[in-house]
């Protein structure tokens, strides 16, 4: 066994060992050093789009001849791969290399200081372009991690033990990010440093230099091959503060007057059954083997339901949100507005706590209807938030998940009971309590990622609730991804089971089913599968399903385009115009139909929204 002294000893051999290599070779060291920590800062956004890019640039870039390929090669390409150069590094690493008497204990902190903010903005800026679609913007996110990220880790189940291990893999990482950038600062500083590198380094530092003052807010933009870490936070901060003030400068007098439906008493009133489908997305008909599975799936549904005298209209709608952030696509639609980013929906959470937002609950209300709010998610949310969500929405009733009195398994996120005994108890028991029309909002849980473990459609539904409560963890790193997809669509496949005998078991000749998608799901969709998500709206009324062709709505379960026809902002506006329609006001005095919603506000940009500029 070694003794106090051997460690040091060992420790001072293995530093001697590591002098001499870097003295030996100090090109190999640096250049290794040098390409590794590019590699580093470039190697998140790869990871998230491995499925649509390659890890090295693609032959094709070759196929446009050799000016063309230059340009692809050095300066703009699509394929995100880590082989790119960060302009503020290369620059700090040029003057380390070029000018003696910078080479000073301060410089070096200031080179790792500098490394590792840029790893962490590289981390950060994959993760919300990739999982949201959105470019970063530090007020919208700052929002949304602090509300979320809590909730987040405890639905995760997180315990202490896994914390402090990701804190001690991300001080590990840290440490060994700061002994590489030692040896590239060491080796470089070595008096056997070839002139040749020196050179090379600085042409490369020069070169960085042209690529910013040339591209300059391009080289914030993940395609750029050479990357600005300065723009990035220079154009992240002006969104920020662009975002900000649009969201200050907010006025609802527009909101007022488009959503004033008072002139005019609806003679039509069905029960109008709001359901939004956990990550229900285009990406069914944008992928091959997705589409033929779900065009069977829709087929059959459609054929049971038309047996049984229902009428269906479908086209695709916008959603304000991609991959997550359920809450701004189902409030956007409910409230006729844009709603793309959590300061935006605070902002108005907070405001219309006292005076009433004009929204489709309280119109409806108005009009005589119930208006009920379910969520069987196990949340921990006080009673004073739901109460501050319940004078937001204006429901008359919310019930929780301890009002469905279920004690069975839970299933994957949340974990939460299984849909189809949750829907299934609030139309038995929550629903049927007065006479008057009911409006109902709920968002199904059994569809959120990870499509794991998903209960099973029973029977008789009661049966769901005498299972035994053996709850597992749901999460599961090392999936893969072929097996991720088809848990999907089983997810999908779950819901129509669900959703088609709700409607079977509880509709009648005045129930208005409308059945939404909130976002595409994340994990298994592209950029290019896009933002839309299905409508269904059903109904055995004929007349007003057929209505709704004049909005693109095509009859049946399929779209006719693959093209959003709508726009979540807009389907408020719709419907309430159909209802008017089928009520019997005249034409010319039906209110307007907004597809875009009452206000156009300033949207944060997406990330796939990007400009070529290899030409």
């Amino acid at each position: 066994m070694l003794r106090p002294c051997d460690w040091g000893s060992l420790r001072m051999y293995h530093r001697l060992r590591t002098l001499h290599f870097v003295e030996r070779h100090p090109t190999i060291v640096f250049w290794l050093s040098f390409g590794a920590l590019n590699l580093f800062l470039f190697l998140p956004r790869y990871l998230f789009a491995r499925e649509t890019s390659s890890l090295v640039p693609p032959t094709s870039i070759f196929t446009d001849g050799a000016w063309m390929a230059a340009n692809r090669l050095f300066i703009w390409r699509g394929n995100l791969d880590p082989f790119r150069i960060s302009i503020e590094l290369t620059l700090l690493v040029g003057l380390w290399v070029s000018l003696r008497w910078i080479r000073v204990r301060p410089y070096r902190w200031l080179v790792t200081g500098f490394y590792l903010l840029a790893l962490a903005y590289a981390i950060y800026e994959a993760i919300v372009m990739s999982v949201w679609r959105l470019e970063p913007v530090f007020y919208s996110q700052y929002y949304l991690a602090r509300d979320g990220l809590p909730f987040l880790l405890d639905h995760l189940r997180t315990s202490w033990w896994q914390g402090l291990a990701l804190i001690a893999v991300l001080a590990v990482a840290a440490f060994v990010v700061s002994l590489i950038v030692s040896l590239m600062l060491d080796s470089s500083a070595r008096p056997t440093f070839p002139l040749a590198s020196r050179v090379l380094m600085a042409a490369a530092a020069v070169w960085c230099v042209f690529a910013a003052s040339t591209y300059q807010v391009y080289t914030a933009r993940s395609e750029a091959v050479p990357a600005s870490l300065a723009f990035k936070i220079k154009r992240n901060i002006t969104d920020s503060v662009r975002l900000h003030t649009d969201i200050m400068n907010f006025d609802d007098c527009v909101v007022q007057r488009a959503y004033d439906y008072s002139p005019h008493d609806l003679a039509w009133k069905p029960d109008i059954f709001f359901i939004f489908v956990e990550s229900y997305g285009s990406v069914l008909y944008k992928r091959p083997d997705y589409r033929r599975q779900y065009a069977a799936l829709l087929s059959d549904v459609e054929k049971s339901l038309d047996d049984a005298g229902w009428h269906e209209a479908s086209a695709l709608s916008e959603s304000p949100t991609w991959g997550g952030g359920s809450w701004l696509a189902y409030t956007s639609t409910l409230m006729g507005l844009k709603i793309a980013s959590h300061p935006q929906y605070l902002s108005l959470l907070n405001k219309y706590q006292v005076e009433p937002y004009p929204n489709l609950g309280r119109t409806l209300k108005d009009q005589g209807y119930r208006f009920v709010w379910i969520s069987a998610l196990d949340d921990a949310w006080s009673d004073i938030s739901w109460a501050k969500l319940e004078r937001f929405y204006g429901a008359d009733d919310v019930f929780r998940q301890p009002d469905f009195e279920y004690t069975g398994p839970g299933y994957g996120w949340g974990p939460a009971p299984p849909d189809q005994y949750m829907l299934n108890y609030a139309f038995d028991n929550l629903l049927r309590t007065d006479d008057r029309p009911t409006l109902l909002f709920t968002i199904t849980q059994n569809s959120h990622y990870p499509w794991m473990p998903l209960p099973s459609t029973a029977d008789d539904w009661h049966t769901l609730n005498d299972l035994p409560n053996d709850q597992q963890s749901f999460y599961d790193s090392t999936i893969e991804h072929g097996t991720r997809r088809s848990n999907y669509f089983r997810a999908v496949e779950y819901q129509f089971d669900t959703l088609q005998q709700l409607i079977l078991d509880h509709g009648d000749d005045n129930s208005v089913f409308v059945l939404i998608g909130d976002h595409q799901p994340p994990m298994v969709s592209r950029d290019e599968d896009g933002w839309a998500t299905p409508v269904h709206i059903i109904s055995r009324d004929k007349a007003f399903i057929e209505s709704l062709g004049a909005y693109g709505l095509a009859v049946g379960l399929k779209v006719s385009s693959t093209e959003a026809a709508l726009r979540h902002e807009g389907i408020y506006s719709m419907l309430m115009r159909a209802l008017y329609q089928r009520s019997g006001v005249p034409t010319t005095a039906l209110p307007t139909y907004l597809p875009d919603g009452a206000v156009q506000t300033q949207e944060p940009q997406t990330a796939s929204q990007t400009v070529d500029v290899s030409n």
